[in-house]
């Protein structure tokens, strides 16, 4: 039989102690006089252990079913101590974001081996050492978004090739080295946007062959990616909100899995004719803002495209563009261009 139990954490100017629950099947009844939180009053009915702190400064609580949750969020941590997780060998999702903290609490973490979602975000976390994740066998979903870091934690992140999907957005990262992510060969979705980087090794993303999400909107690259050759399985991507002014031919010609590209709010002064051929499954084409584009590029191969979405102009001035329709048999649904919406049925 399953428990739902709720437990009670102090926190008065530090944390004071962590309940157990690492347990989900019920051995026996409760003992609520030796096993009630301190300063807590419980009752057992069977199936249900009700833990009533009312009384507490502040409390926290965790919730422990089939996937133990451990929420810690938004109560201004700046230290989590060795052993506060001791004993939660079940624990599956820790809740660490909106605090204070300036480091990953890696020994607190290091036992947690069936951890699978670590929230770290909205904290002052300016560096991840290593060895900070150390133990975490089975982290599938790792947030460390909207921190301090100045760089990608390569090392840190090299020891977790179960993960499959990592936010670092909304930091102060300016460079992508090469091999960057090497080991996340499971990593389905990476989120890098609003960062401030400005440029990408050649082959920052080589490893990545299970990637489907990439997300580096509002940064400030100036050249194409072409590192995003190593993303055979890519399926959505978003470069939206940079600086690229040119997007060169055959751009793509590493990622036949494409679904959606979105590059509007570049400046994009020229795009390669052969640039966005032969891409089967695309659907979704947004290059608002590429006011400058006199001539789109050829189409050829890319036979699926629902939507594209051009520049937006003026509606006094013509439209300086042309394009050639793959398959105009109910294929193209809409083409947005200047004031107009072109609809092929």
């Amino acid at each position: 039989m399953v428990i739902m139990c709720f437990l009670a954490i102090i926190m008065l100017t530090f944390l004071l102690g962590v309940a157990d629950c690492a347990g989900t099947e019920r051995t026996g009844v409760l003992d609520t006089d030796t096993d009630c939180p301190s300063l807590c009053n419980c009752e057992d009915d069977g199936m249900l252990l009700r833990v009533d702190c009312v009384d507490l400064v502040s409390i926290i609580f965790i919730t422990c079913a089939g996937n133990c949750c451990e929420r810690l969020a938004g109560n201004d941590l700046t230290d989590i101590p060795e052993g506060a997780f001791s004993g939660l060998f079940n624990l599956k999702v820790l809740m660490l974001q909106n605090n204070h903290l300036k480091q990953v609490p890696s020994k607190a973490l290091e036992n947690l081996r069936n951890l699978q979602s670590l929230r770290l975000d909205a904290n002052q976390i300016a560096s991840v050492p290593e060895s900070s994740f150390r133990g975490l066998a089975s982290l599938r979903h790792l947030w460390l978004d909207d921190n301090t870091l100045t760089e990608v934690p390569v090392h840190a992140l090299a020891i977790l090739p179960t993960l499959q999907a990592v936010t670092l957005a909304l930091n102060s990262i300016t460079h992508i080295p090469d091999h960057a992510f090497a080991n996340l060969t499971s990593l389905v979705v990476l989120h890098l946007h609003n960062n401030h980087i400005q440029s990408l090794g050649d082959r920052c993303f080589d490893g990545l062959l299970s990637l489907e999400t990439l997300d580096f909107n509002y940064n400030d690259l100036a050249m194409f990616p072409t590192a995003i050759r190593a993303l055979p399985n890519l399926k959505e991507l978003s470069f939206h909100s940079n600086n690229i002014r040119s997007v060169p031919e055959q751009a793509f010609v590493g990622n036949p899995s494409l679904v959606t590209i979105y590059f509007y709010n570049n400046p994009i002064q020229f795009v390669g004719k052969s640039a966005f051929q032969h891409l089967p499954a695309l659907r979704m084409l947004s290059l608002n803002g590429a006011t400058d584009i006199t001539e789109f590029p050829d189409l050829t191969g890319t036979n699926s495209l629902e939507t594209l979405q051009r520049a937006s102009l003026p509606k006094s001035q013509s439209i300086p563009f042309s394009f050639n329709v793959p398959n105009k048999n109910k294929k193209v649904q809409c083409i947005s261009i200047s004031h107009k919406n072109c609809c092929v049925k």
